[in-house]
């Protein structure tokens, strides 16, 4: 019988700032479990009222002093037993909640879009009403649009440790918004156990999230992990509903959109039974192709297809 687990962020459950190396998990689930799981963002000395700060985040800051070239506070990892490389984890993403009174948004030299404009480090505060959902910066009243910036598996031992900044094969800082709740996302297992993780809460973000940052934010998250066996699957790709999101990566822009399109006629083939050129002439016709990030160094683009055009 399927279990249900929870994951609070600790000093003795958080990986800061990189994934893979030698790591042992901080739980084991059976496939089909499911894990509550919270992760923190922020400081201690973040400029808010002192009882806004988790106690966590200042456990974490006063005790974790193993840490990688990346910024991100990741939750994990979790072992999924009799996970496989060749095999695909299956993380379906259920109710997600903001786990916190703000967010904020950080911008600064050398990082960004424009990373050569500003000189000074910048951070907006953003309260949150999470009655009515929504934050505030200045003048705007921001909807909360919850979801893990970062969640994806260890890549292969061999492989070293590797910032939590760059995505990759084994997902990580993806920072695709469209995986919010009622989404599952497909990851390719790399390593035995699979070793999932998950943080980078972000309440809201814009396709690109071109200043380097989202509204940074504390989040609890529900994910069923299930296991296809033997898929071979080779990059993530996700699903809510009848759509479809594609998703590429690499450093040129463009590359990234021939990697995005060519999984979604791949995916189209695989799962519709579509000829490439079919499945190449609805991508003009219906899909929507769209920046995913623009400053994680790996950039990315993911694409959109509703398959309910697709009749038997």
């Amino acid at each position: 019988m399927a279990k249900l687990h929870r994951l609070d962020a600790s000093a003795d459950t958080v990986v800061w700032g990189y994934i893979g190396g030698r790591q042992r998990p901080v739980l084991t689930i059976e496939p089909g479990d499911s894990v509550v799981l919270r992760s923190v963002s922020g400081t201690p000395d973040d400029e808010v009222p002192r009882e806004w700060i988790p106690d966590a985040l200042r456990e974490i800051y006063g005790k974790v002093t193993d840490r990688g070239p990346g910024v991100h506070l990741l939750t994990g990892p979790i072992a999924v037993k009799g996970a496989m490389p060749g095999d695909t984890l299956a993380v379906e993403i259920g109710k997600i909640r903001v786990d916190a009174d703000y967010g904020f948004n950080y911008m600064g030299p050398m990082s960004g879009l424009f990373y050569n404009e500003m000189d000074d480090a910048e951070i907006a505060i953003v309260p949150y009403d999470r009655e009515r959902r929504y934050g505030s910066l200045g003048r705007a009243s921001i909807p909360l649009r919850p979801f893990f910036g970062i969640m994806g598996v260890n890549p292969p031992e061999d492989w070293g440790r590797i910032t939590s900044v760059t995505p990759g094969r084994y997902g990580g800082n993806m920072d695709n918004k469209e995986l919010v709740e009622g989404t599952t996302l497909y990851l390719p297992v790399l390593r035995e156990e699979a070793l999932f993780y998950a943080g980078d809460g972000h309440g809201a973000q814009g396709d690109g999230e071109i200043d380097v940052t989202a509204i940074e934010t504390s989040l609890e998250g529900r994910f069923k992990l299930d296991l296809l066996k033997g898929t071979g699957q080779e990059w993530p790709y996700a699903r809510r509903g009848s759509t479809l999101i594609s998703m590429g990566f690499d450093e040129d822009w463009a590359v990234a959109l021939k990697a995005s399109a060519n999984q979604m006629i791949g995916l189209l083939g695989e799962q519709y039974g579509l000829s490439r050129r079919e499945a190449y002439r609805l991508c003009s016709i219906c899909a929507d192709f769209r920046i995913t990030q623009a400053v994680n160094g790996i950039k990315g683009v993911h694409g959109l297809f509703d398959t309910s055009v697709i009749t038997s």
